[in-house]
């Protein structure tokens, strides 16, 4: 039996999808208003009010095919789009505020992350009415 003695190739670098760190928190109700799309009718037409989060971090986000995700306690804010060009303001939207517990711990990581897996951050959630 032949054995190949040839040394393995190097494995190529992984990328590093670690979030950065969140340096602010603005949270406020805000009227909603679904983008129109051209070729199908969004489900998030029949919201009319929401939950905003606009969050500042240190640097830009990594690309990556999952998104990230805020956590407020253990509910999971997913819906965001980016605020500014140099990726590093995005505005996450709930849609369920009843879901948010007041004075709940805010962290983060991609969308279905385990908790050991999130960044706490030093904010709470709440409103100020």
């Amino acid at each position: 039996m032949a054995k190949d003695s040839s040394n393995p190739l190097p494995a190529e670098p992984r990328p590093d999808w670690r979030l950065p760190s969140i340096i602010d928190i603005r949270i406020r109700r805000v009227r909603f208003r679904p983008q129109k799309l051209k070729h199908f009718k969004s489900s998030l037409t029949r919201f009319k009010k929401a939950v905003e989060f606009k969050v500042k971090t240190s640097g830009p986000m990594p690309l990556r095919a999952l998104s990230p995700a805020l956590f407020v306690g253990e509910t999971q804010v997913i819906e965001s789009e980016p605020v500014d060009s140099d990726g590093t303001s995005l505005r996450f939207l709930s849609f369920s505020p009843e879901t948010l517990p007041p004075g709940a711990p805010i962290s983060w990581g991609w969308i279905g992350s385990a908790r050991k897996d999130r960044q706490t951050t030093k904010f709470k959630y709440g409103l100020k009415e």
